[in-house]
């Protein structure tokens, strides 16, 4: 199969699931409110990492190295 059939029919059992999500049981709702959850949490955490490395990629340096000189 190649890839982009894969993604297709990913995404049409996806939508078969959302279809029915309202007549679920109140397990599979949980179940389903914790995944978007944990990829909500994903996606905000990739999304603050990258605001992070852009920041500190401006040319300034993020830490500068204390110079120890011997006494």
């Amino acid at each position: 199969m190649d890839v982009k059939e894969e993604v297709m029919n990913i995404l049409q059992k996806l939508s078969t699931k959302l279809q029915g999500l309202p007549h679920a049981s109140p397990l599979e709702q949980g179940a389903f409110f914790v995944l978007i959850l944990f990829v909500a949490t994903f996606l905000f955490m990739v999304l603050l990492s990258c605001m992070h490395c852009c920041c500190c990629c401006c040319g300034k340096p993020k830490y500068q190295a204390s110079r120890v000189q011997p006494v």
